[in-house]
Order: C-alpha cells, then structure tokens, then sequence
C-alpha cells in the first residue's frame, strides 16, 4: 500500500515538474480568464426569482354507492390531475392573457457606465402600435437618438439619415410604430421589440417560467418566473394566477349553465306529463270510486314504477347521446359537449378529448415554427384526427349501450304487465293511471331537486383552485452569483492553463533527461555520460577535457566487467536510434579505457553507411570491413594499429552499395570468431537501429547491446516502441547509455 502511495507521489511529483516551466503562462491564462468574467458580470443584469403556490382542490365520491351523473358533469373539474395542470399551466393558451396584461411587446434601455439598464417604469418614450414586418427584428435593440425636432433610429451599426416625428407612424421594411414622447430626454433611449404574445411566449416567457409539483404527496403546484425586475415578476406570477383561476371558474359556470338548461327542458316536458297523470288519476278514482289498490296490486305497481323510472332516465341519456352524435358530426369543438359526457359517466371519452386539446395547443405552437409539411406537425394532426374518430365511436358505442338497456327494460315491464290481465279491470286501469303519475311525481322531484342544487352552486360558483401563497420575490438575485462565477473562472483558467502546458511538454517530442527514459523503457540504464559541446568530428580522445567524461567511461567499464560472460573475446555493440546521438564518440573513447587497464581491445566499425571512427583515429578507409566482406582483402590486411599499445582498429571500408548483404555473409562470423580468439573486447559500432535492420541481426550474436539515447536529439517515439522491438527479437543483455551535454 505505501508503495502504491509512492508512486501516485511520485506521478504527481513528474507532473508538477513537466508544467513548472510554464507557471507563468498559466498564472497569466487564469488570471485573464478571472478578468473576462468580471467584465462578463459586470454587462450581467441581476435576475430574481418569483414564486407563488396554488392548491388543486379534490372532490371524492365518499357516499359508497352510484354518483349521480348530474354532479358528475358538475365535479368534473374537480378530479383534475396535477401533470395535467402543470401540461396547461406551462401553454401559451395559459399564459396569453397573463402577456397582454403585463404589456411585454417592448422593453426600454438606457447606458449607463457602458453597460444597458432596463427602464422598468416612466420611460421617456413609448412605443405603441407595433408592426413587426421582418421577425428578424425581434430581440434585436433599435437605438432612439434624441434631435431638436424628432429622433432618428439605428438599427445595428447603421443610422437613419431620416428625422421622424413623434406621435406619427414610423415605417421602414422591417416594422412600423408610433413613438409618444412622455418626458425629455438628452440621451438615446434603447428599445427592443418583443413581437406578438406568441413571439413573447416562445422567446421570453417559456425561457422564464417554471411550473412544478412542491410535493409528490399533496396537490400544490408552484409557479416560479424569473426577471430583471421583481415587480414584473411578480406581477407576471399573480397575473397568471388570477386568470388560470377566473378562467376555472368561468369554465365551471359555462358547464353549470350547460346542465341548468337541460333539466329546465326537461323540468317542463315532466311538468306537462305529471300534471296530465295526476288529472287522469283523479278523474278515474272519481267515476269509479276507487281510493287505494290491494296489496298485492300495490308490489306490482312498485315494481313498474321502479323499471318506468329507469326506462325514464335512460330515454334522457338516449336523447344526450343523439344529441352528441348531431354535434360531433357538425363541429369540432369538442371541449363542448364534456359536460355532457360527465352527465353519461362517459370518462375514458373525456380524457380523450383532454390529449386532443393538448395536441391541438401542440399544433399551434409547430405552425408558429414549421410549415404546413414538417412531419411533426404532420403527425400531430394525424394523432388527433385519430382521436377523433375515436371519441365518434364512443359516443356510438354509448348509444348502442343504452339503447340495449332501453330494451331489457322495455322486456322487462311488457312482463310484468301480463300480471296486470289476471287483476280486476277496475283495478287494473287504477294501476296504470297510478304508475304514470308515480313515475312523473318522482321524475319531477328530481328535476327540481337537481335544478336547486345547481342554481345555488351557480351562486357559490368557486375554482377549483385555492392561492396558498401569491407571489413572492427574494429580494437577492438568484444569478449571477458573482463571487462563485469568479472562483470558478479563476478555477477554470487555471486548469485550462496547466492543461495547455501538459500539452505543450507532450509535444515535446524529444527526449529531455533520463526520467523520460525511465518512463517510456524497462531497459536498463548503464551509464549517464556527459557529452562535450564539441562536435564529434573534433573530439579528441586524448583532450583532457573530457575527465569527467573518462570517469564515467571508467564506471561504465567496471559495470561491463561484471557483465562480461567469459574472460576473452567479449563483444560489445554500440548502436542509437540515428545519426549523431554520439555513439562514434562512445566507442572510441570506451576502448582507450579498456585498452588502459591492459585488455586487448579491438574497434570494428560496422556503420557501412556513414562510417566517422577512421577519422577520429586519423587512419586511412581505403581498406576495410567492406572490402573484407567483398573477399578483396584478409583479416591481415584490414587491422590497423593506434597510437594506444592495446587498441586496434577495422575501419568501414569503401562505402558499398550492398551493405546489408555483406553484414549478413559468412565472412564476418569468421571476422569475429577469429578476433574472440586474439583479443579480450571486441567493440562494434554499428549502424543506427531506425535506419537499417542489420544491427538487429547483429545483437542478436554479441555479449552486450548499448544504444545511445541523447539529450534533446533522440526521438521518445523511438523508445516507446524499443521495448516491443527487442521481445520480438529476442535481443538480450540491452541497455541504454544516456547522453547529455556538460
């Protein structure tokens, strides 16, 4: 565990120094980031929320038994769901009243300390009959420039060489308007045109308002709208408030009215009919002195009296359904028969008209902002000739439906008047001219009971909504919260800072001291070299100069003893990634070392291609490794002597155009057993790893591989993959020697 927390200190450590060389320029970004959000707050209007809370109230059927379907066209409101309320709270059907109220078609500004504030009452001018002929034009700021004898408008950049007069139409391509002046003014007055309430709606208002359930337990809903100013927030809030509730209760008494005309109609039938039976009745108990039918006379007659009753009111509810089929098949208003619909206990019907009102509101808004073809409004009109054709059916079904109980009933009492034939026949007319008068008695009494019931709710007539909270405003603005919009800038920039510097040193794209290559290879380091400024065609093996390279030489010297597998013929490869990363230097001073401490030391320069070692030695190329290698010359010929007692020398050669073939030949595995046998170290430079394949061939035969990685030369693309390279190859006893300037 402490290991883990090591490393993630030391990763951390690496980090901090990969960015340190830039902690300027990232002071700088966060400190121009922190500066632009001050600039951005201070053109910032403060903006302030109001709230308001309204309660939905809930009528339960609490009486276990049947609702009478006349307070059911009369509750109908009352079962209203909290989604659905929100649905309408939120549309421009709602809210258009709650814009014309508040007057939002224009907005005044003037500038003060180079930013725009809102003139939220007694501007100097108003703007009164608007016409907006180009919708480009709105939310865009015209500019009202004051003159001795008018005012001359900017739009943009761009100002009216015309004066206009006030209390006169303005006209241009893009609108026309008429300016009052209220009061004088000397500077210019900003005004932006907000266009028609559903521009308003769509652009501002939607932005703005929030409508959702305080608490999924209970039937509040709160209303939040957000504005620059706390008065017309609130005004907003309780304007909207006020007319959803007068709307309710208007809805209500139109409803209300819907039901009273229809008992009044059939209060006054049932009157006629009641009066008729009760003439009757009494006309035949007094020619026939009959005062009361037999018990058994009387249990029929109940009966009837009950399937008379029913039969009665389902002729009601017939009447209703042909009624709404006439309707629906001459208007499409269908918001209008739900009274009727409630009355028939019909609420799936219902509901349904409900989604088609919310998909025609749906509609509206797409035609505002599409064509006639635009799929979605495409389909939204499909949806709700669907649901149309539904509701149709329904109310045909509902007919089907009473008309079949009409019919049971009907059955019913042809029954249980059979019974009425055994009876007397003085009797018997007695029983029928009581049952009529029976049925319209209570037929009447109902109506009568129903149409007090709704004359005194028409009365009492209240929404089905209740102010629980009207509108409030904080007096501090919700945002912009200053002091966290700075500490976030700041915060920000200064993480986009450390991230531009992490990205500027990973694109350094060489390597810049040994922990780079400690990260991007498992290779061994065996020696950390200065490197003199010198070019390495002036190095001078001899220049004491180079004592501190020579010790490190001598380090690395020791380090190779200890490597070394046999006590004679040790071959060591010095190869690099390309040229001049200072493995010429490495190997020519590596063997005057080796040579100082008594062993037997030979230089191969292997390096066909850009062979350097003869001139670092001062001898002549004309002969060597590739003449060799061509079989033109003998082991015998191509050793040369140095001014060192123990160090010998193959040069290159003549440069060879098949180089790589030669490397590959029989005749250099002869070279080298040959020399294993006559020297103790046998050094190898070899040409670099990215340029050709023949040193991989080469490290695969040779006791110890050193690659030299130098300072801001070598390439760390090339040690990233040097790992794969070498498992592929199966190379073995590599390492890296990392160079770097004194």
């Amino acid at each position: 565990m402490n290991h883990e927390n090591n490393e993630q200190e030391n990763y951390l450590v690496e980090f901090f120094k990969m960015i340190f060389p830039y902690k300027w320029s990232i002071i700088i970004i966060a400190l121009i980031a922190t500066l632009l959000a001050i600039l951005n707050l201070h053109f910032k209007p403060y903006i302030y929320a109001s709230s308001a809370i309204i309660k939905i109230k809930t009528e339960n059927n609490t009486g276990g038994g049947t609702q009478d379907p006349l307070i059911s066209a009369l509750s109908i409101a009352g079962k209203s769901e909290v989604a659905q309320e929100l649905a309408i709270l939120n549309t421009f059907y709602t809210n258009n009243k709650a814009i014309d109220k508040l007057g939002m078609e224009v907005q005044y500004f003037s500038k003060k300390n180079y930013k725009k504030q809102e003139i939220f009452s007694n501007p100097p001018i108003i703007v009164k009959d608007i016409i907006i002929k180009n919708h480009k034009i709105i939310g865009k700021m015209l500019t009202i420039h004051p003159k001795k004898n008018g005012f001359m408008i900017q739009k943009g950049d761009v100002v009216s060489n015309q004066l206009f007069s006030y209390n006169k139409k303005v006209e241009s391509q893009d609108f026309s308007f008429i300016v009052t002046k209220q009061s004088n003014f000397d500077q210019a007055i900003y005004i932006k045109l907000n266009g028609n309430n559903r521009n308003i709606y769509e652009n501002i208002v939607k932005r703005r308002l929030n409508v959702s359930r305080l608490n999924a337990d209970v039937s509040l809903i709160k209303i939040s709208y957000q504005d620059t100013s706390i008065k017309r927030a609130n005004d907003y809030v309780n304007a909207l408030i006020d007319i959803y509730i007068n709307q309710s209760i208007t809805d209500k008494s139109r409803k209300n009215n819907k039901i009273l005309d229809f008992i009044s109609q059939q209060l006054r039938i049932t009157g006629e009919q009641l009066k008729l039976s009760e003439s009757q009745l009494q006309k035949y108990r007094t020619n026939n002195n009959v005062i009361q039918p037999t018990a058994q006379s009387e249990l029929l007659l109940e009966r009837l009296n009950t399937i008379e009753i029913e039969i009665s009111e389902n002729k009601i509810r017939k009447k209703l359904a042909d009624n709404l089929i006439i309707f629906i098949k001459s208007n499409q208003n269908l918001e209008s028969i739900v009274p009727t619909l409630a009355e028939l206990g019909e609420t799936p019907t219902i509901t349904l008209i409900q989604t088609i009102q919310d998909l025609e509101r749906r509609a509206s808004e797409l035609e505002i902002r599409f064509t006639e073809r635009h799929p979605d409004l495409i389909s939204v009109r499909r949806q709700i000739k669907r649901n149309q054709r539904t509701v149709f059916l329904n109310v045909k079904n509902l007919k089907k439906s009473i008309t079949n109980r009409l019919k049971n009933l009907k059955e019913r009492r042809i029954e249980d008047e059979k019974n009425l034939k055994h009876l007397p026949e003085k009797e018997k007319q007695l029983i029928q001219f009581q049952r009529n008068y029976d049925v319209n008695a209570k037929m009447y009494s109902y109506l009568l009971e129903k149409k007090s019931e709704n004359s005194m709710k028409k009365v009492a007539l209240v929404s089905d909504y209740e102010i629980i909270d009207r509108a409030y405003t904080n007096p501090q603005p919700i945002k912009p919260k200053k002091a966290m919009m700075v500490a976030l800038s700041f915060t920000f920039g200064l993480l986009f800072g450390i991230l531009i510097a992490f990205i500027r040193s990973s694109r350094i794209k060489k390597v810049q001291d040994i922990k780079d290559v400690k990260k991007l290879t498992s290779l061994p380091i065996y020696a950390q070299l200065p490197l003199s400024s010198k070019s390495a065609l002036e190095f001078n093996v001899a220049d004491t100069s180079q004592s501190v390279l020579k010790t490190s030489l001598r380090n690395l010297r020791t380090t190779l003893q200890f490597m070394s597998s046999k006590n004679k013929g040790n071959i060591i490869l010095i190869t690099s990634s390309v040229a001049n990363e200072g493995k010429a230097t490495i190997v020519s001073t590596l063997s005057t070392v080796f040579q100082k401490a008594g062993y037997k030391s030979i230089i191969i320069d292997l390096d066909l291609y850009q062979p350097t070692l003869h001139e670092f030695f001062k001898i002549n190329r004309d002969i060597g490794m590739s003449s060799y290698l061509n079989k033109k010359d003998s082991i015998g010929d191509i050793i040369s002597s140095t001014s060192y007692q123990n160090l010998d020398i193959i040069p290159a050669g003549p440069i060879a155009p098949n180089a790589s073939e030669l490397i590959l030949s029989q005749r250099l595995n002869s070279l080298l057993t040959t020399l294993q046998n006559r020297y103790d170290y046998i050094f190898i430079n070899a040409a670099p790893l990215s340029l050709v394949a023949d040193t991989h061939y080469l490290m695969q035969f040779t006791d110890i591989n050193m690659i030299s990685v130098r300072k801001d030369y070598t390439d760390k693309s090339f040690l990233f993959n040097l790992d794969k390279t070498i498992k592929e190859r199966k190379i073995k006893n590599t390492g890296i020697l990392f160079l770097e300037e004194d």
